[in-house]
């Protein structure tokens, strides 16, 4: 009798061995395997689907709630460019190619990808460090933007993956000082990072070229009134319908700026000898004003990071692994583009009910040249 196919598994049993993999990385491998398997992983939504991935500068990861380390798949290997250090959004990790271009794949599927071009025959002032990506996001499959500049003015720029050049909205002031945005329900917003505004960013085409611009900006939300403290942290998300603003407050960071690669200002990084705080504003909009929040809610927890952040629900099988209402943070000391020597690596926790927070995973790692610390998100129109 021949050997039977691996693609012959038989779907209840595959439905069944499916339902005892709880971890990104297995469920990776199981749809791997062949086209059959990967069709029952899609679906078969797992019980943690939307826990990220925590990828470490020396290219191994991190599978939430509770993974062992796994290296890169083998098949991001075949790129053999390093991710552009800070350049991640959620789903994708970003290659910057030699020609200065940029690929974006998604780690869990082998041959999901995305062009988009490069920055650097854009123009910049004389003196500037080159453009430099410091937030980008997906939009849709036809639109990404992107946060580019180290310092200030920063420069939103928009393309359609494939296009030849970036659309820069340059004559819109009030997008020179954004800090961290996303895209929500068909709408691109943005967290003004002078000010703490929520904006409103619509975006339309050029009438002669079809290419994405800016065509307004809106003020949802004023800034909020708060106690001024130097260069503080600030990460932009939604969380069950609501816009959230979640502040870091992390007494590390201050006075201690570093200068990177790039030629930017770094201020995160320094440690955790001292408690880091978060506080979180919701957007009334009605109001066009923040509303802290005392909870985050008890059945999720918020993932906070420049590249990326999100709020993620609780699924009851995994309630052993995970409590509710608190927030995943990462030490960005690891982040920097360290060479021939070890580094301390830190991801914390801050417990929203107890004002306090305590490391969940620490190590050391020997970063490449380039490789940030994100957490990588399964999206929810990708498989594995």
């Amino acid at each position: 009798m021949a050997p039977r196919s691996w693609s012959a598994l038989e779907t209840d049993l595959g439905d069944i061995i499916l339902r005892r993999l709880q971890h990104h990385a297995d469920r990776v491998r199981f749809g791997a395997v062949c086209r059959q398997w990967r069709s029952l992983a899609r679906r078969n939504d797992p019980p943690s689907q939307l826990f990220p991935w925590l990828a470490l500068p020396n290219r191994t990861f991190y599978s939430l709630p509770d993974s062992a380390f796994q290296p890169l798949p083998l098949y991001l290997e075949r790129h053999r460019q390093l991710p552009h250090a800070q350049s991640s959004c959620g789903e994708w990790l970003v290659f910057e190619r030699m020609d200065g271009a940029y690929t974006l794949v998604n780690p869990f599927s082998m041959s999901t990808t995305m062009v988009l071009p490069r920055l650097s025959t854009e123009p910049h002032f004389i003196g500037d460090p080159p453009p430099f990506m410091s937030k980008l996001v997906v939009c849709s499959p036809n639109l990404v933007a992107a946060v580019v500049g180290a310092g200030w003015p920063h420069r939103l720029a928009l393309c359609r993956p494939g296009a030849a050049s970036w659309s820069w909205a340059d004559d819109q002031d009030q997008v020179k000082s954004l800090q961290d945005m996303i895209w929500h329900r068909g709408k691109l917003y943005a967290l003004d990072g002078n000010h703490g505004r929520l904006l409103s960013v619509s975006i339309g085409e050029e009438s002669d070229t079809g290419e994405p611009t800016v065509s307004r900006v809106d003020v949802l939300v004023e800034a909020p009134r708060w106690q001024f403290i130097e260069s503080p942290l600030q990460y932009l998300l939604e969380s069950d319908g609501a816009l959230l603003m979640v502040r870091r407050e992390d007494p590390n960071i201050q006075n201690s700026p570093m200068v990177d690669d790039f030629g930017a200002l770094n201020y995160a990084g320094v440690g955790l000898d001292r408690a880091t705080e978060f506080k979180v504003f919701q957007a009334d909009l009605a109001q066009s004003r923040w509303t802290e929040l005392s909870s985050v809610g008890e059945d999720r927890v918020l993932f906070v990071q420049g590249c990326c952040s999100r709020a993620v629900p609780v699924p009851d099988r995994c309630k052993d692994y995970v409590t509710g209402d608190r927030i995943f943070f990462l030490s960005d000391a690891a982040a920097r583009p360290y060479y021939r020597k070890n580094v301390s690596f830190c991801c914390s926790i801050y417990d929203m009910r107890k004002r306090r927070s305590h490391t969940y995973l620490r190590t050391k790692v020997r970063p490449l040249k380039g490789f940030p610390v994100v957490w990588l998100f399964r999206g929810s129109d990708v498989g594995v």
